[in-house]
C-alpha cells in the first residue's frame, strides 16, 4: 500500500463572522452598485467575513498551534458587538479598486486583533505593522470607474449607506480559504471560542 502524499500548506486567514441581517445588507449594497453600473468581483454570503488577520500558506501540521495561539489572544476579551458604517475604498473614493464597510471603532476589537497579532508573531507569521482598518470587502473592481463618476461622494456612490446593523462576536473563526475560478471557496478549520475557551480544530 502506498504511504499517502504530506498535505500540502494551507491558504489560511483569522476572522469574525458577521451577522444574518448584516450580510444580507451587505448583498443588497452589493446589487445597487452593480446596477449602478460598476464592474466587479461581487461576494457570495458565505464568503463575507471581517478578518483580522490573514496568515497566507500555513503547513497543517502547524494549525493546532495557530489555533492555541489565538486562544491565547481570545482568553482577556469578553464578547461584545460592533456596527457597520460608511461605504469606503481602497486606495480611495476617487481611485476605488477595493470597496468596503467600514465598522465602528470598538476597544474590544482592537484588543483581538492587537492580541492575535502579538501570539501569531511568536510562532514566525510577521507583524503587520500598518494600522488595523477594521472593514468588510464588498468588491474588488475589474476596470477603473469613469472619470465622470470619481468624485468623492458623487457618481455612483452618490447617496450610497452602509447597512445599519449589529454584530455580536463570540467567537473567532480560523478560515482555509481555497482559490477556484469563480471566486475564492471558504472552509473553517476552528473555532476559538471569547473569555477563554480553548479553541478545538475541525469544528
Amino acid at each position: 500500500m502506498c504511504p499517502e502524499e504530506p498535505a500540502g500548506p494551507i491558504r489560511t486567514f483569522v476572522a469574525l463572522e458577521l451577522s444574518g441581517a448584516l450580510k444580507r445588507g451587505i448583498l443588497n449594497l452589493a446589487r445597487e452598485l452593480e446596477r449602478r453600473g460598476v464592474r466587479a468581483s461581487w461576494p457570495q454570503a458565505e464568503t463575507l467575513h471581517l478578518t483580522l488577520k490573514f496568515l497566507g500558506d500555513v503547513e497543517e501540521a502547524l494549525i493546532p498551534d495557530v489555533v492555541a495561539a489565538i486562544g491565547v489572544a481570545a482568553s482577556d476579551v469578553s464578547p461584545f458587538a460592533f456596527d457597520s458604517r460608511s461605504v469606503g475604498a481602497f486606495p480611495s473614493l476617487r481611485q476605488p479598486r477595493i470597496l468596503w464597510v467600514g465598522v465602528e471603532p470598538v476597544q474590544e476589537l482592537y484588543e483581538l486583533q492587537g492580541g492575535i497579532e502579538r501570539e501569531l508573531c511568536v510562532l514566525g507569521f510577521p507583524e503587520e505593522h500598518r494600522r488595523f482598518k477594521p472593514h468588510i470587502t464588498i468588491a474588488r473592481l475589474r476596470e477603473p470607474l469613469n472619470s465622470s463618476d470619481d468624485r468623492e461622494g458623487g457618481g455612483v456612490f452618490a447617496g450610497l449607506a452602509a447597512p445599519d446593523e449589529r454584530t455580536w462576536v463570540t467567537e473567532i473563526e480560523v478560515m482555509k480559504s481555497t482559490l477556484a475560478r469563480g471566486g475564492a471557496l471558504h472552509e473553517r478549520l476552528a473555532v476559538v471560542p471569547l473569555g477563554g475557551t480553548r479553541g478545538s480544530v475541525g469544528q
